[in-house]
């Protein structure tokens, strides 16, 4: 493979190389997240094409897709030949959507409107933090409410996470101390509540979410052998919430600010049954000074929702006054600093 060219890395020389491909991010990143997009990858598997051969399978432009293939080959996603083909590499193979550990849903889910062009306005935020809230108009989930596909992809990709930890939470052979009736709080398609019924076979679920992100789960559901025991739920967590044994709230806390996070447990906390338990998921922000990657999340948090990633402590803060205690702090860290936070309702 040919090695990666940086623009702003050959501009700032050898010593300020690093700082200029870190510079360089927006273009690298948006390079891939087209060719994700467009579907490109999927009609190179079978072999070298031209830009002309591709462009009518795609929906682009012969001329514009191959500048940007040309620019996909300065950065080590294809090469091409002297006859004008092009190729998948081995790091654009991973474009593909039909590859084991495919990062296609990210590199579409995660970078698209809304959540890319919220990295545009960082250092207005900075200067002067207005609060972002993603339920309100113009917030990103009206975006995807109004853009069912790119809900799609982005469902796709948090599905893609969350199957990471929960192969992580299968390795550390985890089991919630609490089971009954387990409602997902924003759960989506139910990546993670279908691992905790096969865990807790008497249990059955409850699917809370937006009803574009559940779009996906009955297929997910079934395939997973659970749909039976699984009830779905199209709503808004901030208005309310099944009642349950057992809430689960994964990679959904950390969207929210503290008093958006206050509702929401109080509203797990009405419809809680006696002794009834909140199982907080999230990568956790350390204690001390130590960087983590956990601190990067938070960036994304305060810049596209509003949110933010919590201590251990802080988390203790939120659901306290609605009469909640940890009993058990399980760190699942050997991708992430996630961290499964079980507490009971005394």
């Amino acid at each position: 493979m040919a090695e990666e060219l940086s623009l702003y890395g050959t501009l700032l020389g050898e010593q300020g190389g690093r700082v200029g491909r870190l510079l360089e991010g927006m273009m690298t990143c948006q390079v891939a997240s087209a060719l994700a997009r467009l579907g490109v990858p999927d009609q190179l598997a079978g072999g070298p094409l031209t830009a002309d051969e591709i462009a009518p399978r795609v929906g682009a432009a012969a001329g514009a897709l191959s500048r940007l293939l040309a620019a996909a080959v300065a950065y080590g996603l294809v090469s091409q030949d002297g006859q004008g083909r092009f190729a998948l590499t081995e790091d654009g193979d991973l474009l593909r959507s039909d590859v084991d550990g495919s990062a296609r849903a990210l590199a579409i889910g995660f970078f698209g409107p809304p959540i890319w062009a919220s990295f545009g306005r960082i250092a207005d935020v900075v200067r002067n933090p207005e609060p972002v809230n993603p339920a309100g108009p113009g917030g990103v989930f009206e975006y995807y409410a109004e853009h069912p596909e790119d809900a799609a992809w982005f469902a796709q990709g948090m599905g893609q996470a969350t199957a990471i930890l929960v192969s992580q939470l299968a390795k550390a052979g985890f089991r919630p101390l609490a089971g009954g009736r387990i409602v997902d709080v924003g759960g989506s398609r139910g990546t993670l509540l279908s691992y905790l019924l096969q865990a807790v076979p008497d249990a059955t679920g409850v699917l809370l979410d937006r009803p574009e992100a559940l779009a996906a789960a009955p297929d997910y559901l079934a395939a997973a052998g659970v749909a039976d025991r699984v009830e779905l739920v199209p709503g808004n967590f901030l208005e309310d919430i099944p009642a349950g044994d057992l809430h689960v709230i994964c990679h959904t806390l950390h969207n929210w600010d503290d008093e958006h996070a206050r509702a929401i447990i109080g509203n797990c906390a009405r419809a809680s049954h006696p002794g009834g338990g909140v199982m907080v998921i999230d990568q956790l922000l350390p204690d001390g000074p130590e960087p983590s990657i956990a601190h990067l999340m938070d960036l994304i948090m305060m810049l596209a929702l509003g949110g933010r990633e919590r201590t251990r402590a802080e988390h203790e803060a939120l659901l306290g006054p609605a009469g909640y205690t940890l009993v058990r702090d399980t760190p699942v860290t050997d991708v992430l600093p996630w961290r499964v936070l079980e507490f009971e309702r005394r």
